[in-house]
């Protein structure tokens, strides 16, 4: 796969508004305290990671998706792989995110 280098305030900036809305399913809790919702907010936490994080091949993965507007569930499914990779998925959210899920389910 390819590099793909360019910076997210160019790349972000050519995505159409009603795709950067698109909720994330489900919802990624960080260990910095974040949750990120939507792919606008994937894109801002992307943004925020630093350069050595932003081109490893994950990353990359991720950012190749959103540039080609990809289903959101396959954007959610490899956005949880990245963060799960670089060890900054809060994982008792995560599964407190899963049970409330499963109970809204059964109801």
């Amino acid at each position: 796969m390819t590099r793909i280098t360019t910076r997210l305030s160019s790349w972000r900036a050519a995505r159409p508004p009603a795709y950067l809305s698109k909720k994330l399913m489900p919802p990624l809790p960080t260990k910095d305290g974040g949750m990120l919702r939507t792919i606008r907010e994937a894109c801002e936490y992307m943004a925020a990671i630093g350069k050595q994080r932003e081109l490893r091949r994950h990353w990359q993965h991720v950012r190749k998706l959103i540039l080609e507007e990809a289903d959101v569930v396959a954007v959610s499914w490899q956005l949880r792989l990245a963060v799960l990779k670089d060890a900054k998925l809060d994982v008792a959210a995560d599964q407190a995110i899963d049970k409330e899920a499963e109970a809204q389910a059964r109801s």
